[in-house]
């Protein structure tokens, strides 16, 4: 037998689960409004019509998820604050970056409707489009699954804390993904996005318990982190072994590379509107603030207070326990302690829902749609759209059931280099009207080749390469000299073909008629 706080903490996610069902409901009668047009776009990206309150919230989640509030904390206690620190460096470069590309991805999205983040890629080549977008789609979807694997393991090893280990991380991690997989199958991105928004003030209720009770004990902060450095286990904790080069490249690359991360560039799309994307983007920022800065900074100190002088830490089947183990010992179960279940739970679904969305759009999409040119009715459609969806959260998990890193870390060595791989050449591209679409096939398919190349045969252990640089620098940096290298050896792409790109021409043709 279970204890009754185990059941109530397995019923916290259906209780999570009908406490967003109203909104998503509510997202599942507008699908049905948007998809008589084009199912596929409401589906992935909401028809391209979520106003900016909505996409604020969205934005909003991707920083206070479980890479930053579970993830973070759990890294900056088992590996170090290096890792934390390098996360605030990525802050540095991404900021004043981010209204500069995201209105520049979100013009040409508007005017052609694009459905996945290959789709402004391929459009922009003019050219190799079914071989490059298979190639982009299976990149991206490598990247993806990682992705979806390492939130899994704060997920489910948070929830396993909470019950003290009565429930398993393996039985976690298939109730949450049913109850994520539930709500795309009824309301798509939509349902995604209302969901954020409640899913956002569910978790800074439980933010704001968690604050008071964190500071509470110790007496303030001050009093907290002058108790947690002066712990036995702080030494370690605070003691820098990466190089120099590492840091510096995490700084220039790092932070560029989330420009284009993927599921990022979906809510580009689903915004209805410039003030979208740019108050999403300042949105964005309030998430950091909270998510990346404040919480792990809080909850590693409050660990470290807590644990730090004891002769070993607690005994967890994943290091993303830490934070759960915490606050168990803090409250006990409670009503408090109930609370900062369900936020954690929140900010668990926030990511992985739209991660799945976009794995099954890059199959069915580019692969399936755009590639092979596979047609089937749209009742087929709607069945291999939701069997995409399940595939790729199986995937997900076999990634999480026997993690051997703390998620950051298999995020830094693994799933960002990959993202970068993808994030450069096309930035370069976006930026450089010379960039042909031989440069940006062979761009791509040279920086992943030397990613996979790099990181599992020539240089398999950590940092992949003999230099000391971030693991994401090598490949990318090959991607983007080969693209600039291969577009300047040939001719350059039709200035036409530019022009409808950017929709210039479109313009041209709408003020001459407004003249007429």
């Amino acid at each position: 037998m279970i204890s009754w706080w185990s059941i109530l903490i397995l019923a916290s996610l259906a209780i999570f689960f009908f406490y967003t069902l109203p909104a998503v409901i509510y997202a599942r009668f507008r699908m049905k409004k948007h998809a008589e047009k084009a199912f596929h776009y409401e589906f992935y990206v909401a028809s391209g019509t979520l106003i900016w309150f909505t996409m604020g919230f969205a934005y909003m989640a991707a920083y206070m998820e479980a890479w930053e509030f579970v993830g973070m904390p759990s890294v900056f206690v088992s590996d170090g604050f290096q890792w934390w620190f390098i996360e605030m460096l990525f802050y540095l470069s991404w900021v004043p970056l981010w209204l500069l590309i995201s209105l520049r991805l979100w013009r040409p999205a508007k005017i052609h409707n694009y459905v996945t983040p290959t789709d402004i890629i391929v459009h922009r080549a003019g050219g190799y489009e079914r071989i490059l977008r298979i190639l982009l789609a299976i990149i991206i979807f490598y990247a993806t699954v990682l992705y979806i694997g390492m939130i899994y393991i704060p997920t489910a090893g948070v929830l396993t804390a909470l019950t003290n280990g009565e429930v398993s991380y393996h039985t976690f991690l298939i109730l949450i993904t049913i109850m994520v997989i539930a709500n795309i199958f009824i309301g798509g991105f939509r349902a995604v996005a209302y969901s954020d928004v409640l899913a956002g003030i569910a978790f800074l209720v439980a933010f704001g318990v968690m604050l008071y009770y964190a500071t509470a004990v110790w007496g303030g902060f001050g009093n907290m982190m002058w108790k947690a450095y002066e712990t036995k286990l702080a030494e370690k904790v605070f003691t820098i072994d990466l190089p120099m080069q590492y840091f510096l490249t995490m700084l220039l690359l790092y932070g560029p590379s989330w420009l284009f991360i993927p599921h990022l560039i979906t809510k580009i799309y689903a915004s209805k509107d410039y003030k979208s994307v740019i108050l999403g983007g300042l949105f964005s920022k309030l998430g950091f603030i909270v998510g990346a800065f404040i919480s792990p900074l809080l909850i590693a100190l409050s660990f470290l207070a807590t644990y730090g002088n004891q002769p070993e830490l607690p005994e967890v089947t994943v290091v993303e326990e830490y934070p759960a183990r915490l606050f168990m010992e803090i409250l006990g179960p409670s009503l408090p302690m109930f609370i900062i279940a369900i936020g954690l739970i929140a900010i668990s679904r926030t990511t992985l829902d739209a991660m799945m969305l976009l794995g099954a759009s890059l199959i069915d999409w580019d692969i399936l749609r755009r590639g092979l040119h596979i047609e089937v009715s749209p009742r087929a459609r709607y069945w291999i759209t939701n069997g995409l969806v399940v595939l790729t959260a199986a995937l997900g998990i076999l990634i999480a059931i026997n993690p051997e890193h703390p998620m950051v870390i298999i995020g830094y060595e693994f799933t960002w280099p990959a993202y970068a791989v993808i994030a450069f050449p096309t930035m370069v591209a976006l930026f450089v009207d010379r960039v042909n679409k031989h440069g940006m096939f062979w761009g791509y398919l040279s920086g992943f080749i030397s990613l996979i190349l790099f990181t599992y045969i020539i240089w398999p252990e950590a940092p992949h390469n003999p230099f000391g640089v971030w693991e994401g620098t090598l490949p990318s940096a090959v991607a983007v000299l080969v693209e600039l290298l291969v577009s300047y050896l040939t001719p350059p792409p039709p200035r036409e073909h530019i022009e409808e790109f950017w929709g210039i021409k479109r313009e041209i043709e709408i003020r001459e008629r407004i003249k007429a």
